[in-house]
């Protein structure tokens, strides 16, 4: 039971036959941004990555030309057919403090904000949504 509360979120992908109790999350998953409210991350954005350490509590991940780190807690909720539903809190965030182009800066910001506000995940075996009052955030692919 913990392993599962220790799992994270997730989303797109429904190609595996693996129930879906037994999704599980570990460290050395990376997962990487495909869309951002519901638009497609374009390769000019840069590679968004996401990592969860569920024996600290932590997330790691790269965004722009920048390292950043969070915490995060969260509640296990239902089992479905879709994957495991969590809702999730997010805090502490800091991003890192090399400045990038001003582009590059504002689209971090932008991820940066929308991740200190989620409130809710979905995992699947390849995918985790993020979600804020029910509308998909953020969602990532597993690399």
């Amino acid at each position: 039971m913990l392993a599962v509360i220790l799992t994270s979120c997730g989303g797109s992908r429904k190609t595996s036959a693996v129930p879906a109790e037994a999704r599980t999350f570990d460290k050395d998953q990376v997962w990487q941004l495909v869309s951002m409210r519901g638009k497609e991350v374009s390769a000019r954005d840069g590679v968004v990555t996401l990592m969860f350490y569920p024996e600290g509590n932590a997330i790691r991940g790269l965004v722009a030309c920048n390292r950043y780190f969070a915490d995060y807690t969260m509640r296990p909720g239902k089992v479905d057919a879709d994957g495991t539903h969590y809702s999730i809190k997010v805090s502490y965030i800091s991003g890192g403090d090399v400045q990038c182009p001003e582009g590059d800066m504002a689209f971090q910001d932008r991820y940066l904000a929308l991740l200190g506000k989620a409130d809710a995940c979905l995992l699947t075996t390849y995918g985790l949504t993020l979600y804020q009052h029910g509308k998909e955030t953020l969602r990532f692919e597993l690399q």
